[in-house]
């Protein structure tokens, strides 16, 4: 019963590694706690949704992101209710540039 309990143990301290190690959960979780401007696309989650350009300014909020399925920029020239845009992968132009959302062709 003693052993059954230590590899219980043992497999959950590990999965915990890796998810920390292998996911965007520390980052996401640390903006979304200490900034009250940062959120994640409805579209991705915690887990995945990597930011791939933050702001440089005084506010945490980042400017662009990627998913497994998704670029995401952020149009932050709209006030309080920022939008986002959002392009399949795989569905890339030929001048596409993955910070600058104007080149996505999807506005």
């Amino acid at each position: 019963m003693r052993t059954i309990k230590i590899i219980i143990k043992t497999i959950l301290i590990i999965l915990i590694c890796i998810i920390i190690l292998f996911t965007e959960v520390v980052d996401n979780s640390w903006f979304l706690l200490t900034d009250n401007v940062y959120f994640i696309p409805a579209e991705s989650n915690i887990f995945i949704f990597k930011v791939t350009q933050m702001n440089e300014g005084s506010g945490d909020w980042w400017l662009y992101g990627e998913d497994n399925k998704y670029y995401y920029g952020l149009n932050i020239d709209e006030g309080y209710d920022p939008k986002y845009y959002k392009l399949d992968k795989g569905k890339e132009t030929a001048n596409f540039d993955k910070f600058d959302y104007n080149t996505w062709g999807n506005k």
